[in-house]
């Protein structure tokens, strides 16, 4: 399965863009990248300036019209941005580990960059080093609202960007030049020479040297001798500004002008190398590319090296690319957890459907328990009350003609009661004092809580009375019985 890469350059009279398609299965395989197309897209004087959209709507037209030309999905867009809005910069910091980095570099950003911070988007990565005593760091930032009209210009049109970062840092990291070493780099352009002073991989100062060729005051002779003077202006500035100046190659791309500008330059110091800029590693139909668009493709097909060969680079859209990463995995985790939640209410309630019946049988057999075990205690009751009654009679019976015979001359009863353990007794004595007494007597007998509940003196001085008390002794005995 191939995947399709793009990557836009753009500058202030065209849009450069390289598509080529890698294997899904081999992409840590450069070589295996074969289908390769180089586009340039000239677009009108002024659309942009100096990195800057000037016609947001003109730009996202040509891009657009780009789109409908070229169908189909692209895996991932990069755009390389000139460095005229941006700032970059090369700096030697103490080792540090990878947690304490991010603040550290946090304030070297304060420090260093004047644009606000809330204005502010930066990247950085750590350049190798043989034996990583210190830690050497590529730090680029620009503003903020440049790469937000960038970046909504191309989603528009079609083509949302994964990366952008500048022109010219990752030409420089294509070219791999020694960290050491200051390198002249002359590019031909359609409107006149680029060159850009480059210490190792980091370009540090570009300029523009503007084509006079439709001045007839202006011979070829007279031409190359003012970009050679300009060049050597350009190149006395950093030679007073840096102390470490230190350059010692001229590397060059574009036509026959570039290469004649190249060689005036080193016959007036043979001690520079002199050569024609060569990108390594690059499979054959990218090194045609190149052969066919000299002075013109190598940044967007440096930049396409970096991707494929995953080497580490600046991503100025590196913060909000990350948070809107963020946000779709919130945003897909968010969808999946309303499918489960859906999924997982439509599953109760279709096992609902299924567990109404069982849960009305359920609760018809518990009310029918019920009251099967409410019949069974009161069966139980009845059987263990028939059973006191019916093994017990003949003694309470016992115990009530006890207290018949109790009752003696002095007292009479004439009616005794018992039901439900509670014993009546009616009757009438002499006086009050064999009332008492025959209360006494029935404690005795194992009565309990005897109590007078009515007392009344007859017209003949005698004492009618009624007696309550309850079985004591008697009950406890019964159960104690029942018991064995």
């Amino acid at each position: 399965m191939q995947k399709s890469y793009l990557v836009f350059e753009l500058i202030d009279g065209e849009i450069r863009v390289f598509c080529f398609s890698v294997s899904s299965f081999r992409q840590k395989l450069i070589h295996s990248s074969t289908a390769v197309r180089f586009d340039r897209i000239p677009i009108p004087t002024g659309l942009i300036e100096q990195g800057a959209v000037r016609d947001e709507d003109s730009l996202r037209g040509i891009l657009s019209n780009y789109r409908s030309q070229h169908p189909g999905k692209f895996a991932k867009a990069y755009l390389a941005v000139s460095m005229q809005q941006g700032f970059i910069g090369a700096y030697t910091l103490p080792w540090l580990s990878k947690r304490d980095r991010e603040s550290a570099i946090s304030l070297l950003v304060d420090e260093e960059i004047s644009i606000p911070k809330s204005e502010l988007f930066y990247d950085y990565f750590i350049l190798p080093e043989e034996q990583p005593k210190t830690l050497q760091i590529l730090l680029g930032a620009t503003r903020r609202s440049i790469l937000e009209q960038y970046a909504f210009i191309f989603d528009q049109a079609g083509f949302p960007l994964n990366e952008i970062d500048f022109a010219y840092s990752a030409l420089g990291q294509a070219f791999r030049f020694d960290a050491d070493q200051d390198v002249l780099y002359l590019q031909g352009e359609p409107e006149g020479v680029k060159i850009i002073f480059f210490r190792g991989v980091v370009p540090k100062n570009l300029r523009m040297l503007s084509s006079f060729s439709a001045n007839e005051t202006y011979s070829e002779t007279d031409l190359l001798e003012e970009r050679k003077n300009e060049i050597g202006r350009f190149l006395l500035y950093h030679q007073t500004q840096q102390t470490d100046y230190n350059l010692q190659r001229i590397v060059w791309s574009g036509g026959s002008d570039i290469s004649r500008l190249a060689q005036e330059l080193h016959s007036t110091n043979s001690n520079l190398l002199l050569e024609q800029a060569v990108i390594k590693d690059l499979p054959d139909s990218w090194q045609k590319v190149l052969e066919q668009n000299h002075g013109v493709a190598e940044v967007a097909v440096g930049y396409g090296l970096r991707v494929i060969s995953q080497r580490p680079g600046l991503n100025l859209w590196r913060q909000p690319f990350a948070k809107g990463k963020l946000m779709k995995a919130y945003l897909r985790l968010g969808f999946a957890a309303i499918i489960l939640l859906i999924i997982g209410t439509l599953v109760w309630l279709s096992l609902s459907r299924l567990a109404l019946p069982l849960q009305d049988e359920l609760s018809q057999l518990s009310r029918e328990g019920t009251d099967i075990l409410e019949q069974n205690q009161q069966q139980a009751d009845l059987l263990s009350a028939w059973k006191k009654v019916s093994v017990h009679r003949e003694k309470i019976g016992e115990r009530l003609a006890e207290v018949q015979a109790s009752a003696g001359v002095e007292l009479e009863i004439k009616q005794i009661t018992f039901k439900n353990g509670s014993l009546s007794i009616q009757g009438s004595a002499n006086d009050s004092k064999n009332v008492q007494a025959f209360i006494k007597t029935l404690r005795i007998l194992g009565w309990a809580d005897p109590l007078l509940s009515s007392y009344k003196m007859t017209v003949e001085s005698t004492v009618d009375f009624m007696i309550n008390a309850k079985l004591g002794q008697i009950s406890t005995q019964l159960e104690s019985q029942e018991s064995e």
